[in-house]
């Protein structure tokens, strides 16, 4: 560092170590000295502030890093010089004071998060950011808060990090991306209990983005359903009116298909599809269906497609408790079912001739209505997702209608309130324990079976299954 005298005496003076009486041009004590003066010009000189700045952040370190290690600058130094010599590449602040790097690292995750999120998600929040409210971006509202909860901003780094080891190749970013969700855990655990934190906008997102870094990494394989259900059980905790705006409007919309998707892997009803859950899809469906937007042309049918969609999952459950086809319940089952089935047939018919229309007038076509015949396939955009979603779960629930109407076969040798169920096997006639269901599936999609390394749009899958509300390429095995 360059360092400037403080005294303004002459220079003998100065040596001498007297007081100058700085008379100019000469001062009178040199003259009286019988020497020349030498002048008053003062010469920079340069000062070694390692040896300070090393003092002074090695005190400032155990309350920043809760570490009681004592550092000795000696040894620091010592350190330097063979990080100088192992790891030439090394910057000279690392060797000085590794931590400094790190603090930097991680000063910019924020940023980096919001990279992620444009370039992991650009269905999801392209084609619904206008729903979100005015002015309100998602990365944008992370990187205000980055900062303010050791837990969030764990989360966060987390998540960004993941996506710079992809970009990458670093192993040692990914070892820190897996150090963060450690302490992630360990901090949400802490704030749990916490009837003020529980409910926040900052848990929420954070367990949210928990959840989201289980589904690409896959420590285990159910950790991400450990994750969706502590989101199910905030969400229902805040309740549906910290869903209608800022923060909580958004985790409604984007975790909403993994919601789904969870609820059909545990084999349990999804609790969006209650009534109340539903008046709220339905209130968010006229809102912005209003708004100004290319995007809210697909609003009305699109939320509509979503409320049939979301009672599956309880469809599901309820067709394997049956264990005999001609009871009143299995009969009431039968006809919700095919009332759904019809819904999703009418809807999806309107999708496709909305994408159809929408094309077309990218092109420059314009009618009043859809002329010609439609594509086989569309981009992919959230609503064209959607339609992929709707028809796999049409496919679904009518091979279960078709199973559900199999016909009944009566052993001639039972009494007559013993009638007996087929199996869906319209072969076996043999009779059946009546305490057993009578159609025994499960049900798979791309999500439950986790990532595909090789697949070229591995990167942008989570996106995918979010559009297809969590039920990317889903069937029905029996």
């Amino acid at each position: 560092m360059v360092g400037v005298p403080y005294s303004k005496g002459c220079l003998l003076c100065r040596e001498r170590r007297i007081r100058c009486d700085q008379s100019m041009p000469h001062c009178i004590r040199c003259r009286k000295y019988g020497v020349t003066c030498p002048g008053y010009k003062r010469p920079w000189q340069f000062q070694d502030e390692g040896p300070h700045l090393q003092k002074r952040y090695q005190k400032k370190l155990p309350s920043a890093g809760h570490s009681k290690v004592k550092h000795d600058p000696e040894a620091i130094r010592r350190n330097g010089s063979i990080q100088s010599q192992v790891y030439p590449h090394v910057s000279i602040d690392e060797r000085v004071y590794p931590a400094l790097i790190q603090q930097c690292f991680i000063s910019q995750q924020p940023r980096v998060f919001k990279e992620f999120i444009c370039a992991a998600f650009p269905t999801m929040f392209f084609h619904n950011e206008f729903r979100f409210g005015d002015g309100f971006t998602f990365p944008d509202w992370a990187l205000k808060h980055f900062g303010s909860k050791p837990y969030f901003d764990a989360s966060v780094s987390c998540l960004s990090a993941q996506y710079l080891a992809h970009l990458t190749g670093d192993p040692s970013i990914k070892h820190f991306s897996r150090q963060k969700y450690s302490q992630a855990l360990a901090a949400i655990r802490q704030v749990l209990n916490s009837d003020e934190e529980a409910s926040s906008d900052a848990l929420l997102i954070a367990v949210i983005l928990l959840s989201f870094y289980e589904m690409s990494t896959r420590t285990t394989r159910d950790a991400w359903v450990c994750h969706s259900r502590a989101v199910k059980h905030i969400m229902m905790k805040r309740g549906m009116n910290l869903h209608l705006s800022g923060a909580g409007r958004v985790c409604h919309f984007a975790y909403r298909p993994f919601l789904i998707a969870a609820a059909i892997y545990e084999g349990e009803p999804c609790f969006l599809g209650e009534d109340d859950w539903q008046d709220l899809a339905a209130a968010l469906r006229a809102e912005d269906s209003q708004k100004k937007s290319e995007w809210s042309f697909y609003i009305d049918v699109y939320e509509t497609i979503f409320m049939e969609l979301v009672k599956c999952p309880k469809y599901l459950q309820e067709v394997r408790e049956i264990t005999s086809i001609t009871t009143a319940e299995a009969r009431i089952l039968e006809r919700r079912i095919a009332m759904t089935c019809n819904q999703l047939r009418t809807l999806t018919d309107e999708l496709r001739s909305q994408l159809a229309s929408n094309n077309q007038r990218k092109l420059g076509i314009l009618f009043r209505g859809f002329i010609g015949p439609e594509p086989n396939g569309f981009p992919e955009t959230s609503p064209s997702l959607l339609l992929s979603a709707a028809v796999n779960t049409l496919e679904i629930l009518e091979n279960l209608l078709s199973r559900l109407n199999m016909p009944v076969y009566i052993d001639e040798g039972a009494s007559s309130w013993e009638s007996v169920v087929s199996s869906p096997d319209p072969q076996n006639t043999s009779p059946s324990n009546t305490s057993r269901p009578c159609l025994d599936f499960r049900l798979t999609c791309e999500l439950g079976e986790g990532i595909q390394k090789d697949d070229p749009r591995a990167f942008t899958w989570l996106d995918r299954v979010a559009g297809s509300m969590g039920l990317l390429g889903a069937k029905a095995i029996y």
